[in-house]
């Protein structure tokens, strides 16, 4: 927060002080605390800088005077302009989510905790429209809306930071995280519903905090007075945390053992004063660095697509370029690592990537059951789109490949060339831009796929195993490479949820053969077999 953002903060809620004396409503206090000072501290503190992380910082002004007169005059116009700013800071963790393809449980957390915030909104919402959402009172949705500005959005924020300075993330770490991340669903739930349910969750709730605390206790710190004030916060959270269970217990048994005025005081109050303040300041204090991933957009092709894309795009769009290419590499000699010799596979292989002009090629086309919905309709887009076209047949299909030199300059990337596929009736199936790069002694092959104003990219890594080649955009859990399939738009770039694994091996002196296989958040969707001969054994 900027000196302008904390006197605005500061300014708003003198006012709603103002406005509400002598008789001031805790809750509402509490929720603008959180509105106003709490939630613009927790977004500087994730240190995730973009054009819409710019975006919120600057609209908060407006923001925070929104959620003031919301309160102020139980105004809906003004808590649906805080519920779209909620929306937009959710938006914001949904794209790192994306950004990372799902990846990094504990950045997972402090995202959760962003998406939890515009049910906030959404209960603030319908607090100013004095709406008893299903048959609750006014207060039970007050204070709905302030568990969705606190323990829902801040502490996976703050399991986040501990995760970042965990060296290992264990499976304690991974259990805490998950029941973190869910509970505030099962504790609605359980409300909701089914009073064994919300005991339940309040149970796996409590575990999961003194769980992390454990942890806590066991981490080293840059900054012993950042220690000290997370250290305090976890033990008044696991106070407060058992308070609620007692609560829970004593709903459960009909004969609550607090009122909800005194569990206002007792667990809002103590939480927003004795929790959250000393967690922001301890983990600002520290500052624990998020992971950084390792691909970059110089490694990307700069090629986007248009509408239309198909076998004359590279014609159509000025980009071919007057080198000539024989194969998809020059020389696969130059991914020699401790995986991948080329010594110890079939000369045929090698040749088929240095020659691939050379080849021709039959294919096999498999969708698995359960998508087949989704690729019957997908088809219908991608025939006139004329790119990643696969169709519906079955049975196999000749495919008709040329290698085309393509503009590096304009590429962005080294000695491209495209590789054009087309089938049987002159429907173009891919145009792949092939290039390498080399980070960290690990040289890569890089393919890119230009799409409507957009491109996917898949960055595969070459091994082999039993006289076999092997491409894969799977990391392995023990190492961190380059690896992946990315999504790159003029808004930036993105790690998608699919992995990609070619296989190849020798049928003979004469044959290849290569199974490519494909996965959507880990369940496979697609299996393709390839039959490859030379051109002269062919004929």
């Amino acid at each position: 927060m900027t000196r302008f953002h904390w006197l605005v903060s500061a300014l708003c809620y003198a006012a709603f002080i103002l406005a509400k004396a002598p008789d001031i409503p805790p809750a509402e206090a509490l929720l603008l605390l959180s509105a106003l000072f709490f939630v613009p501290i927790a977004i500087r503190l994730i240190r995730h800088e973009n054009s819409l992380s710019q975006l919120i910082i600057r609209m908060f002004p407006i923001a925070a005077c929104s959620a003031s007169f919301s309160l102020i005059f139980y105004s809906p116009f003004f808590s649906f302009v805080w519920l779209c700013y909620t929306g937009m800071i959710a938006l914001f963790g949904a794209l790192r989510i994306w950004e990372r393809g799902g990846r990094r449980l504990e950045e997972v957390s402090i995202d959760c905790g962003l998406l939890y915030l515009p049910f906030g909104g959404f209960w603030l919402f319908a607090y100013t429209l004095n709406l008893e959402v299903m048959n609750f009172g006014l207060l039970i949705v007050l204070l709905t809306a302030v568990h969705f500005h606190y323990s829902a959005v801040f502490l996976p924020i703050f399991n986040g930071m501990l995760g970042r300075k965990l060296k290992r993330k264990n499976r304690l770490y991974k259990t805490v995280t998950w029941i973190i991340m869910m509970s505030p669903f099962l504790i609605a739930i359980g409300i909701s519903f089914s009073k064994i349910i919300d005991l339940i969750a309040v149970s796996l709730y409590l575990a999961a905090i003194y769980c992390g605390g454990f942890l806590l206790w066991h981490i080293s710190f840059k900054n012993k007075i950042a220690r000290r004030f997370v250290i305090f916060s976890s033990v008044m959270l696991m106070l407060t945390i058992a308070c609620s269970l007692i609560y829970s217990y004593g709903v459960f048994r009909g004969r609550p053992t607090f009122t909800i005025q005194e569990m206002i005081w007792i667990h809002g109050l103590v939480n927003a004063i004795a929790v959250i303040i000393p967690a922001l300041i301890g983990w600002h204090l520290e500052r624990p660095d998020p992971a950084r991933e390792k691909h970059d957009g110089k490694r990307l092709s700069r090629i986007f697509g248009t509408w239309r894309i198909g076998a004359d795009f590279l014609n159509r769009q000025r980009l071919k370029s007057r080198i000539s290419y024989q194969g998809l590499a020059d020389d696969m000699g130059i991914f020699r690592t401790s995986e991948f010799r080329p010594e110890m596979l079939p000369p045929m292989m090698i040749d088929f990537y240095e020659n691939t002009a050379d080849y021709v090629l039959k294919a096999e086309i498999a969708w698995r059951p359960w998508f087949k919905p989704f690729a019957f309709f997908y088809q219908m887009i991608s025939v006139r789109i004329g790119q990643i076209h696969l169709g519906m047949r079955s049975g196999w299909q000749a495919m008709n490949g040329s290698i085309i030199g393509v503009d590096s300059d304009k590429d962005g990337r080294e000695n491209v060339r495209a590789w054009v596929r087309t089938n049987e009736e002159g429907e173009t199936i891919f145009v792949a831009l092939y290039s390498v790069h080399t980070h960290e002694k690990t040289t890569y092959m890089n393919i890119a796929l230009p799409l409507p104003f957009s491109h996917m990219t898949g960055i595969l890594k070459p091994k082999a195993e039993d006289g076999c080649l092997i491409l894969t955009s799977r990391q392995p859990q023990s190492a961190r490479g380059d690896e992946g399939i990315f999504l790159s738009t003029r808004a930036g770039t993105f790690k998608l949820p699919l992995a990609e694994r070619f296989k190849m091996k020798a049928a003979g002196q004469d044959r290849l053969f290569a199974f490519h296989r494909m996965w959507l958040f880990g369940i496979r969707f697609l299996d393709i077999q390839y039959d490859i001969e030379k051109k002269d054994s062919a004929s």
